[in-house]
């Protein structure tokens, strides 16, 4: 079974989630390993609804017991859910190209541009907008976590639930539908437009991070077709693990499933949409 997406309508890591639920993957199953991961981090409310147009969406609330939590901490956090869960190494090494994409995104970002902060201040309360990320830079290969967790540099994070709970929603989904970890482009996916504001100031979309994963991994983007960000850090993380390279027609043959999702707002644009063939 192969798995394609059409990003049209934008791309975010709960999306991605709700749209292997929409799809097929067991409901239940998925929005309780994300409620799991939601847990590590505080009092926690994941949900999996339907909108007006039978798309799939992911409601998931977090209170933190901490506001900030590094990216050692996190990495670790991650290790733990892998094994309490169950996840097959196959797709725990994906979950983990995914943190290493953002990660080293992050790095980049911070580098390239000038946040007036030092490299490795310990203190970094640094939140772009509702999709936090990693700042953190790693160097070793997928099968050897506990090796790449030993040379992340101290670093926080301010909106951790993103990255964790998104991570284990398309970890668990892939596992569920049984499918391989690796997906085509449908068309490119549409990042929005407009600028996003976070402790730093505000920055055109795409976000820093964001912008070095298209550049990085090649993900063919588009601007529009409406001015807010549609394409998030964390969706960026999922598709570059998930090794997308030049927009694909869909091939013939039958179709065993579609999903269909939406992010937290109800917007004039097409759902995020995934095919199985």
């Amino acid at each position: 079974m192969e798995l394609y997406i059409n990003p049209s309508g934008g791309f975010a890591g709960d999306m991605f989630a709700a749209a292997l639920i929409s799809a097929g993957a067991d409901e239940e199953r998925v929005s309780a390993a994300m409620q799991t991961a939601a847990e590590k981090l505080g009092k926690a409310s994941v949900k999996h609804v339907r909108t007006a147009d039978g798309s799939s969406r992911m409601l998931i609330r977090v209170e933190h017991h901490h506001g900030h939590l590094s990216v050692h901490k996190a990495a670790h956090l991650l290790e733990h859910l892998m094994a309490d869960l169950e996840v097959e190494p196959v797709y725990a090494a994906f979950g983990f190209r995914m943190l290493k994409a953002l990660a080293e995104a992050e790095k980049i970002a911070h580098e390239t541009h000038d946040f007036d902060m030092e490299h490795h201040h310990h203190h970094d309360h640094h939140h772009d907008h509702h999709h936090a990320h990693a700042h953190a830079h790693a160097h070793d290969h997928d099968h050897e976590h506990a090796e790449w967790m030993k040379d992340l540099p101290e670093a926080w994070l301010h909106e951790a639930q993103d990255i964790l709970i998104d991570i284990v929603g398309a970890v668990c989904g892939l596992q569920a539908l049984g499918l391989a970890p690796q997906a085509k482009l449908l068309a490119p996916v549409a990042y929005g437009g407009g600028s996003i504001s976070f402790s730093h100031g505000s920055m055109k979309v795409p976000a820093p991070a964001t912008a070095v994963m298209i550049q990085n991994n090649r993900l063919p983007v588009t601007a529009g077709p409406i001015d807010i960000e549609l394409f998030t850090p964390t969706g960026a993380a999922a598709l570059s693990a998930l090794g997308v390279g030049e927009v694909v027609q869909l091939p013939q043959g039958r179709v065993r499933s579609r999903g269909y999702s939406r992010g937290t707002k109800d917007l004039p644009i097409p759902p995020l949409e995934v095919v199985l063939l």
